[in-house]
């Protein structure tokens, strides 16, 4: 059985640990990457992984709690019935919705650049993804929060276990419409997205598999009171089943458990993991030795995890800074380097937008692509134009009030009614240069390329970064410090990690 083999101590260095810090996280600053290298690989890598029982404890936004929905549509329907101006209802409804998916948007952010375990954020993150839910259809914020806690909490836990609570999260029942298979009419569609996009993947299953998955799955429910999983066993269909060569009355549970054992679910879930953490085309050799570490820890993400971010192959040339930053991952590595906060909820929400990334709205069950996806023209003037805003604070950011077609933006609420500037103040650059190097330009160029680079640029942009400097004379002021650090941002260079 092929693993992955470990990373020699000799190996452990700046570049390295600044390279483990930014794929398993969302970057680091010169000193955190210096604590990194001091401790070792191993224990670097520990204090990813060993986070604290409650750092998955996550405080909820304030409005996250069970509503009874059940009560509030008959609200509706009362009023409709009566007359009344129920449609004022339903868009005060709306409105709060939106509102909660601003402000949802606003703590995940938080959580990522403030959090204590940015392993287990960026785990979340991936999960998120792969079983991707969109509230575009789902238009509940509390359910989206549910699931992300529940992703959250079982981010480095065993993959067949997490299946199982992915079957039975509200969310994702109501966006493949699990709630809605019935005996007499299974619904398909998780049972197809389920072997097709989250265990084995195309290729690997039949239409008939899916048929006789979809009777297992009959009599998953959703108690509308309570918003919580519920098993309807009248609902449910008994008669024997025959999936992938095992016939019995197979539950939902016995079919994940089948399809977790297949060898195709290892690969399909080895392959996809080291996309996310390393690099956007795998060679073969490194898939089977993904897979062979898979199967050794029994799908146990921890371990799986562990050996990932130790291996020789994850810190070899063809994936050390060569992968496209994620809109996300843009947004929030960004405000850490520049030692600032978050942009405002409804600027962090357009840059998701105009980025191509909003959270809790995948564009389809798929997740989003990522890599060469990441990039386009309009993307990248824009990451340029989002370098300037957090930078300076004055950039125009339009929040645009209309919904799209394709309901990438539901959540803007009663704030989207107002398109306008959205200001902050500059960045404080004596946090980033010390006042004593202001009079000496290579140095100012030598601290910020270590700051924002990690990996030092090529000579050609030392050179274009040190005659920006020098042609503003001897008196460096702060606008000229923040002018070069948005310099180093619009490279090619800054859009990798």
């Amino acid at each position: 059985m092929k693993t992955l083999t470990r990373l020699a101590d000799s190996k452990w260095n700046d570049a390295t640990a600044a390279h483990l810090l930014n794929r398993a996280g969302f970057g680091a600053t010169p000193d955190e990457i210096e604590q990194a290298r001091q401790k070792g690989l191993t224990a670097a890598v520990e204090q990813l992984l060993n986070v604290k029982a409650d750092a998955a404890e996550v405080p909820p936004p304030a409005w996250a709690h069970p509503r009874n929905i059940r009560a509030q549509r008959m609200e509706i329907r009362t009023a409709k019935e009566r007359g009344d101006d129920f449609r004022s209802k339903v868009r005060n409804v709306r409105m709060m919705e939106g509102d909660e998916m601003i402000d949802l948007r606003r703590w995940w952010i938080d959580r990522m650049l403030n959090g204590p375990a940015p392993l287990l954020e960026k785990m979340t993150l991936f999960w998120h993804s792969h079983f991707a839910t969109s509230i575009q259809k789902v238009r509940d914020a509390y359910w989206m929060w549910l699931q992300n806690d529940m992703l959250r909490r079982n981010a480095f836990g065993n993959f067949r276990a997490l299946v199982k609570k992915v079957s039975r999260d509200p969310a994702m029942m109501i966006y493949l419409d699990l709630q809605q298979s019935r005996q007499e009419h299974p619904n398909e569609n998780w049972a197809r997205e389920l072997m097709e996009l989250f265990t084995v993947g195309i290729g690997n299953y039949s239409e008939q598999d899916i048929r006789e998955s979809s009777r297992a799955f009959t009599g998953y429910r959703i108690d509308f009171t309570t918003q919580q999983f519920h098993f309807a066993a009248f609902q449910q269909d008994r008669r024997p089943k025959t999936f992938m060569g095992q016939s019995g009355n197979l539950s939902g549970d016995d079919i994940i458990d089948i399809l977790v054992s297949k060898p195709a679910c290892a690969q399909f879930i080895g392959r996809k993991l080291w996309r996310f953490f390393a690099e956007d085309d795998p060679p073969s050799a490194v898939v089977d030795s993904i897979v062979g570490t898979i199967r050794k820890y029994n799908f146990e993400l921890r371990p799986i995890l562990r050996e990932m971010f130790c291996s020789t192959e994850f810190y070899s040339d063809g994936v050390m800074g060569n992968q496209i930053k994620s809109p996300v991952q843009f947004i929030v590595q960004t405000s850490k380097l520049l030692n600032a906060s978050a942009p405002p909820p409804l600027a962090a929400q357009n840059a998701m937008r105009q980025m191509g990334q909003i959270l809790f709205a995948p564009p389809n069950v798929k997740g989003w692509d990522g890599g060469r996806q990441w990039i386009s023209t309009s993307t990248l003037l824009f990451r340029y134009n989002l370098a300037n805003y957090l930078i300076n604070g004055d950039a125009i950011l339009p929040v645009n009030a209309r919904q799209p077609r394709q309901g990438a933006d539901v959540g803007f609420g009663r704030a989207a009614q107002y398109a306008e500037q959205i200001k902050r103040d500059p960045i404080d650059v004596n946090k980033l240069v010390p006042p004593e190097v202001r009079g000496k330009s290579k140095e100012i160029v030598d601290i910020l390329i270590k700051r924002f680079f990690q990996v030092r640029p090529g000579q050609n942009e030392v050179d274009a970064f040190n005659k920006y400097l020098e042609s503003r004379g001897s008196d460096v002021t702060d606008a000229d410090v923040r002018g070069l650090i948005h310099l180093m941002m619009s490279t090619p260079q800054y859009q990798l990690v």
